[in-house]
């Protein structure tokens, strides 16, 4: 077999795994993590405007959750959120948030290497 066509189908697959990842935090754990930054006024103000609990209201909710659990430094210091709050969030929790994101930028890197080597070596698809 091809190592392109391995590739492909890795690649291919990897998608559904990420999306599935992602929807399964979005609507199991969101709830949860949301809990522990209940007084943050930003986090009140995020779930205001995304209020109707469709996928894209909970991507838009997660995703600054994720903003304050992977670069909590810049938050903290710009006074987002504060140190207790994101020690109140257990590890478990904090993977489920943080790591299908990163796994979705891992998948777009694949992205562009599947692209940049179907180009370059002039791969048709049929």
């Amino acid at each position: 077999m091809d190592f392109f066509l391995a590739y492909t189908m890795v690649w291919f697959v990897g998608i559904f795994v990420v999306l599935g990842l992602m929807l399964f935090a979005e609507y199991t754990k969101l709830d949860e993590v949301e809990s522990y930054f209940s007084q943050n006024e930003m986090v009140r103000s995020n779930k205001r405007f995304w209020k109707r609990n469709q996928w894209i209201d909970k991507q838009y909710r997660m995703l600054l959750i994720f903003e304050f659990l992977s670069d909590s430094k810049r938050h903290v210091n710009a006074g987002d959120v504060t140190e207790a709050e994101l020690a109140a969030v257990p590890s478990a929790l904090k993977r489920w948030v943080v790591w299908p994101y990163y796994l979705l930028f891992i998948w777009i890197i694949a992205t562009v290497v599947w692209t940049v080597w179907r180009r370059w070596c002039d791969i048709p698809i049929p």
